[in-house]
């Protein structure tokens, strides 16, 4: 085992998550044979969705969890993250039972109409365990976030597996990832309760007020920049589904989903334990270069590892192991290997920015990453008519904008971002 706190931190977190990401990669050989490329894509689809909205229910509140110097602030922050998700969370489901007809026709996708009510849940539960999650982040409690995730992934594969040897269509994937999410968010809400007494003592309507004021800049600047960040990421799949039809979009989320496992399980432990760690040192010492430049280092040689067998031999891989139907999803992996490998060196690190208080540059990089993706799709399909033409587009603008945002972060980490 390695001696260093952050090396230790990590290896706990990755023993969770690759625990976690073992069970759907187990079972999706099986889930592919039960569900059909167009039940994937409503499912993708639905899960689109409800990640883009998710960004709105929180303000981005639980991103300034980690910021404050004492505990009993950031404790607050949680409540305050926790009850907009509740009250949006609440909005958008009365948004859903009026417009549900107009966002369906929108969508194009006839399908997902009576899920469309089932998004609000996700999206509360999503608001809530990220709260939940940045607050065990900032306590160093590294083995209670790997258990929320061992959790998630556990109960949510199985409900799906169950659902598919069932026969029910979509509603299998989409209801195993509501229970997923139910599952794992009540355990830390039970594990929280249970552990942190003390802390919960501190919250105050007063000081939660105060908080959302000091701390406005967030969803003033960086609600926008995330709202963008994640529609950026779901609209390959949102304008795959209404240019080329489900089918494809269910071959593009699968290349997705099979690829950021590997990608999750190491960017995701290593930019969690970096994102306590550098916020400490830049409160210190006003920059945090050292850490961050081992950090994307580290990255850098995990991402290569498992992108090069998918680049070389993606469409003999997936044939071989999802079924012979699935082939045109690893044609698809082959291609968007390129950008992943990028985007895990960037993604982990992106709050590096925050940290050097780069809100509006920041912003500014989400906003044109949502137009480069929209804009890529478009342009593949009006001119090409050719679904991988599209996804080719999407790749090259992608990969350069993730160099590019390394490149900002690495402004930020010498503490540039304090004299902008």
């Amino acid at each position: 085992m390695p001696q260093g706190t952050f090396a230790r931190n990590v290896i706990t977190l990755m023993t969770g998550t690759s625990i976690a990401q073992a069970i759907p990669i187990a079972i999706s050989p099986i889930l592919t044979r039960l569900y059909t490329p167009e039940e994937f894509g409503v499912f993708a689809l639905y899960m689109a969705v409800a990640s883009i909205v998710a960004v709105l229910v929180t303000g981005r509140y639980e991103l300034a969890i980690m910021l404050p110097k004492k505990d009993s602030d950031a404790i607050n922050i949680v409540v305050l993250s926790m009850g907009l998700s509740c009250i949006i969370s609440s909005l958008l489901l009365a948004i859903v039972v009026v417009f549900n007809s107009q966002i369906t026709h929108l969508l194009g996708a006839p399908d997902i109409s009576s899920w469309l009510y089932f998004v609000p849940a996700s999206t509360l539960l999503m608001g809530i365990y990220q709260s939940l999650n940045y607050w065990s982040n900032r306590k160093g409690h590294y083995k209670r976030m790997a258990l929320s995730r061992m959790m998630q992934s556990s109960s949510g594969s199985m409900a799906q597996l169950g659902g598919g040897y069932g026969a029910m269509s979509a509603s299998g994937l989409v209801g195993g990832q509501i229970i997923g999410q139910g599952f794992s968010t009540a355990l830390l809400v039970q594990l929280i309760y249970r552990e942190d007494q003390s802390e919960l003592k501190k919250i105050s309507r007063n000081r939660i007020f105060a908080l959302a004021k000091k701390y406005s800049s967030f969803p003033k600047y960086l609600m926008l920049g995330q709202l963008a960040n994640a529609a950026s990421g779901q609209m390959p799949l949102l304008l795959l589904s209404l240019f080329f039809g489900p089918a494809t979009a269910g071959f593009y989320s699968l290349s997705q989903r099979t690829l950021s496992a590997p990608m999750a399980l190491v960017g995701g432990a290593i930019g969690d334990v970096f994102r306590r760690e550098a916020a400490t040192i830049y409160n210190e010492i006003g920059n945090c270069k050292d850490i961050y430049l081992k950090t994307i280092v580290r990255l850098m040689i995990f991402a290569i590892l498992p992108i090069v067998p998918v680049l070389l031999f993606g469409p003999w891989l997936f044939a071989f192991v999802f079924g012979e139907q699935w082939r045109t999803s690893g044609e698809i992996a082959s291609m968007i290997s390129v950008m992943v490998f990028f985007q895990t060196m960037s993604s982990p690190l992106s709050q590096t920015v925050l940290l050097a208080g780069m809100q509006v540059i920041d912003l500014g990089w989400q906003i044109l990453r949502f137009l480069f993706s929209v804009g890529s799709f478009y342009f593949g399909y009006v001119l090409f008519d050719d679904y991988m033409m599209a996804i080719a587009c999407h790749v090259a603008s992608f990969s350069i904008l993730y160099i590019f945002h390394s490149l900002l972060q690495y402004q930020a980490a010498l503490g540039v971002g304090n004299k902008i």
